[in-house]
């Protein structure tokens, strides 16, 4: 990278309008003396979410030269060493000297291309006169600029795939009250949400060939961008066996120690260390999220097996045949990451003893139980449903609980028990 590259690329920047995008729910700070941090899985809208909020800085009166972006993915810029970042702001007072000293907005996406970036970013913060939004597709760009040089310094915002609500917008379909033909057509959308799930890319493709191409081409490029490439990983059978692992359970148990008994069994050589280490590699490449069991012993949490949910359900559709097998875990991973989305819901939790709760979770001053179930045509199922919200009203009598569901037989419910429609509850942030 050199300064003349640089230059191309600002003034090529400068020189475009900037790309039309859909408008986020969720909204960027302008002015804020922090550095503003993006983290998320490829593809989620991280980069459009940096174009609208350049679009709101203009709006409100900021020379679009008084904006700096750079996509360290951009082959013009690679390779990217830390010692060249100082030529970014060099580069652009020689394009602009009349800038000098006056306010800018640096927007610098994909910013884990650059090994040690926090240093470059936490000296500019603090000897220029600058407003920063960096992007990353790993946790690894906040917890360690953050760990390092950047605490107190930095905001972080997580990015996903489209909510069910923004993927109504998305699609044009108004949330009506009262109106049977309109709630007919999210019904049909929230069933399309779960078999495609919510990246932008592939909610505005209409062609099923063409999203199952694109959602092959996100997972190869997961796979060896953020994981293979960034943690340098050497077993790759053992990540792809994860992956598929957790893609086709979704919102079901998991015991590190079973799977490593079943691997072993299988006759494949590796070690529990290395098991836990892909685990959380999937984690923090945002792919992959947890809950533990509701306890007041951090032990009993612990030593109990954790529940996890997949970033997109979409992505099931590269590692099962048959997409809409076990629609009602995947309206529950629905459900997850619009609580996980929500900003004032604390953490998340499963109950299982001699009742199951699929979430407890905080939100407010409310604690609640809920369970999510897709459709509850038995009495079978209904039963199990509603007496675990009872027996868990019994032992958490302050909670609000509620039972969450796509299609159901009124008769199966008792009137104590609170419904609400999976499109409502999604729907809503």
């Amino acid at each position: 990278m050199n300064r003349e590259t640089i230059k191309y690329v600002l003034t090529d920047f400068h020189s475009r309008p900037l790309p039309k995008v859909f408008d986020r729910d969720l909204k960027l700070p302008l002015d804020l003396n922090k550095v503003i941090s993006l983290v998320g899985i490829r593809r989620s809208g991280k980069t459009s979410l940096l174009y609208s909020t350049m679009q709101r800085l203009i709006e409100e009166g900021v020379n679009k030269k008084d904006i700096l972006y750079l996509n360290f993915e951009d082959d013009r810029l690679f390779p990217i060493k830390l010692s060249e970042m100082d030529l970014v702001l060099r580069a652009y007072h020689e394009l602009y000297p009349e800038k000098l000293g006056k306010t800018k907005y640096m927007f610098l996406d994909e910013i884990q291309q650059v090994d040690g970036w926090e240093k470059y970013v936490r000296r500019i913060y603090d000897t220029e006169d600058i407003r920063i939004y960096v992007t990353g597709s790993s946790s690894k760009v906040v917890s360690s600029g953050i760990s390092t040089s950047l605490r107190g310094r930095t905001i972080s915002f997580e990015v996903f795939p489209l909510s069910f609500k923004e993927f109504l917008c998305f699609k044009g379909i108004e949330i009506k009250q009262y109106s049977t033909s309109q709630e007919a057509r999210i019904i049909n959308a929230l069933n399309e949400y779960l078999l495609w799930g919510g990246f932008p890319e592939v909610a505005k493709t209409d062609d099923s060939y063409l999203r199952v191409k694109i959602l092959h081409e996100y997972a190869d490029l997961i796979l060896y961008k953020d994981l293979i490439e960034q943690y340098g990983i050497k077993n790759q059978y053992l990540l792809k066996y994860l992956l598929k692992h957790f893609m086709v359970n979704p919102a079901t148990l998991f015991s590190l120690n079973k799977l490593y008994n079943d691997l072993r069994s299988q006759g494949v050589s590796v070690s529990k260390n290395s098991l836990y280490e892909y685990v959380e590699y999937l984690r923090r490449a945002y792919i992959l999220f947890k809950t533990v069991k509701y306890s007041r012993s951090f032990r009993a949490q612990m030593q109990n097996p954790s529940k996890n949910y997949i970033v997109d359900t979409g992505l099931i559709r590269v590692y099962q045949a048959d997409p809409s097998r076990d629609i009602g875990r995947k309206l529950e991973n629905a459900v997850y990451m619009h609580l996980r989305a929500s900003e004032n819901v604390g953490e998340i939790f499963y109950y299982k003893n001699r009742f199951e709760i699929d979430f407890v979770y905080q939100k407010g001053k409310d604690f609640n139980l809920l369970n999510v179930s897709y459709n509850l045509d038995t009495k079978d199922t209904a039963k199990r449903e509603v007496n675990g919200l009872l027996k868990g009203k019994k032992c958490f009598p302050h909670a609000r609980t509620a039972l969450l569901l796509n299609d159901w037989q009124p008769e199966f419910i008792p009137e104590d028990v609170k419904i609400i429609p999976a499109w409502q509850f999604l729907a809503k942030m």
